[in-house]
């Protein structure tokens, strides 16, 4: 094979690779949707949820270490809670908007890092502080809803829903 055909077969192979980890993606996100909402409607009614994203991903809780890995997932804001539904089971947190003690934007957490924005929630936990941080949609509308959540708890937070495509 001449160099030409070589370099035309590493593009071709680049993008079929490419192309298959978005469209994967994408299905994951697809399948994943429909057992969250169950979870998220056997726990809220429509009317307690103020803000959901069902294409969260969580990049760990501090303080279970840089080993554990990201998870998708969906991120609820009720009332009175930051809600995450790991799409596997077992890893859920819920976060009471009173233990919310700083939120901050991060381009990494735990030695995962990203070229965007995620939420980073720092919160009170069994005597101590943790944090989590998120890759969002829109991570600033979520830092505005809970602020405004822990300043008065009688706000009215902009309802933004984003649904896994």
């Amino acid at each position: 094979m001449n160099t030409p055909t070589i370099i035309s077969l590493v593009v071709l192979g680049l993008v079929a690779v490419t192309l298959f980890v978005a469209v994967f993606g994408k299905l994951v996100l697809y399948f994943m949707k429909g057992p969250l909402e169950a979870r998220i409607n056997a726990l809220y009614r429509p009317d307690e949820i103020l803000m959901k994203d069902l294409a969260a991903n969580s990049f760990g809780v501090e303080s279970k270490g840089v080993w554990q890995g990201r998870g998708n997932g969906a991120l609820v804001l009720t009332a009175d809670a930051l809600h995450f539904f790991r799409f596997i089971r077992g890893a859920d947190l819920r976060i009471p908007i009173e233990a919310v003690t700083d939120i901050t934007f991060t381009k990494s957490h735990l030695g995962k890092a990203t070229i965007y924005d995620l939420l980073k929630v720092r919160f009170s936990a069994d005597g101590g502080t943790d944090s989590i941080a998120w890759y969002l949609v829109d991570p600033r509308a979520w830092k505005n809803n809970i602020e405004q959540r822990k300043a008065d708890g009688r706000g009215t937070p902009v309802r933004l829903v984003v649904q896994a495509e």
